[in-house]
């Protein structure tokens, strides 16, 4: 049986590099196309080698091309059901907006989903830290989870954040949000905690290998555009508080059914 591309693929695209990542993103944004193309056109498409194609096709878990292949026709074909709002269509940026955020819900592992419902289900502290873009997302979450019964805080300064490293203990839960994954004063801080402590950190990052997804114990991966002006970021951090919505979201609907 032909599985689904994104649920064949949850897995193993953690392990993807840089490279194999940018072939990901594109056969995934540009599918109905894509899974026309024989290996050669597609290699000459990305300016790679068909043995380079090959290659990603077997890291992700196919057999070869072939199962790649026929892998995105059944999603594709799937897709066709979940048609975009009149109101977004032929707006430019619109859909490919929307594929971001319909790309970020389908590559998170129910696995991970659930170790994280676990966490929760046991009442642990949650401090939130963000790097200067997504902040106002922090913000967010704590009010989130506070209103779910839950100790939630978010440092709003470096000072109240540098008062936390001996506050975090062992049993409690770090929700770290960062797109890039990369920023240097949030992984100095993490890093700190640990030296003492060694509470259960969930990070949502960007689809690379970036230094805060290789120290989290659960990494939920966003797909955005990165769009910059001068003296600002505008990457857009829907995606993000998406899937943090959606884990709470699973949170309250596990609760319900135990109690």
């Amino acid at each position: 049986m032909v599985l689904d591309f994104f649920d064949a693929t949850q897995e193993t695209m953690r392990s993807l590099n840089p490279t194999e990542l940018q072939l990901f993103d594109y056969a995934v944004k540009n599918m109905d196309t894509v899974k026309y193309m024989s290996i050669q056109k597609f290699a000459a498409e990305m300016f790679l080698s068909t043995t380079t194609i090959f290659r990603f096709t077997k890291k992700l878990g196919f057999s070869g091309y072939a199962d790649f292949i026929n892998s995105l026709l059944v999603t594709a074909h799937a897709q066709q059901d979940t048609a975009l709002p009149d109101v977004m269509v032929g707006r430019g940026y619109s859909e490919e907006y929307l594929k971001n955020v319909m790309e970020s819900v389908r590559v998170m592992s129910s696995n991970r989903v659930d170790e994280v419902i676990a966490r929760l289900s046991n009442k642990p502290s949650i401090y939130i830290l963000t790097d200067n873009n997504t902040q106002a997302i922090g913000q967010y979450c704590e009010r989130l989870f506070i209103g779910l019964g839950f100790h939630a805080y978010f440092p709003e300064t470096a000072y109240q954040t540098q008062n936390l490293v001996n506050r975090i203990s062992g049993k409690d839960m770090i929700l770290a949000l960062s797109y890039s994954g990369r920023d240097a004063v949030l992984i100095n801080f993490i890093n700190r905690v640990f030296l003492a402590e060694r509470p259960f950190l969930l990070s949502v990052t960007r689809a690379d290998n970036n230094p805060l997804e290789s120290l989290s114990d659960s990494n939920f991966y966003v797909f955005a555009d990165e769009i910059r002006v001068p003296g600002m970021d505008l990457t857009s951090g829907v995606t993000m508080l998406m899937i943090v919505e959606l884990l709470v979201y699973e949170y309250i609907a596990k609760r319900n059914n135990i109690t």
